[in-house]
């Protein structure tokens, strides 16, 4: 992620006019942040550039970017305990590459590849020897 939010910050500190703006959608019920939108932008002509989603515990659920209003580069998707639980990757609103999933202990059970939507292939390491 932090590959993806470098250059978004330096254009930012720069000042090309770049105003960035955290938005809390909503809350857990003990008052803790569920759905924490990044908007860039003001009043009706602002977009949404990146999304996070909390658990309950204060734990990161999935994090985001968007472009032109649809889902860019990687998403990256956590256990309750901060475990990665799989990552995504998104192309103009399409899974483009690999999907890889991850087992609770931290080992790739599952990979899916993707081109421009469409599902191409499927590894199963959790039925390999």
């Amino acid at each position: 992620m932090k590959k993806h939010l470098l250059p978004f910050a330096f254009c930012c500190l720069l000042g090309t006019g770049c105003t960035t703006h955290r938005i809390v959608a909503s809350r857990h019920a003990g008052g803790g942040a569920e759905v924490v939108l990044y908007m860039k932008g003001k009043g009706d002509s602002a977009v949404k550039v990146m999304e996070k989603v909390y658990y309950a515990n204060g734990q990161l659920d999935y994090v985001g970017r968007f472009e032109n209003g649809v889902e860019q580069g990687e998403w990256q998707y956590y256990y309750e305990n901060g475990t990665r639980k799989f990552t995504e990757h998104w192309d103009q609103g399409l899974e483009h590459g690999v999907q890889t999933e991850y087992a609770p202990d931290g080992q790739v059970y599952l990979e899916k590849y993707y081109e421009k939507g469409q599902l191409v292939r499927t590894v199963d390491h959790s039925k390999q020897p």
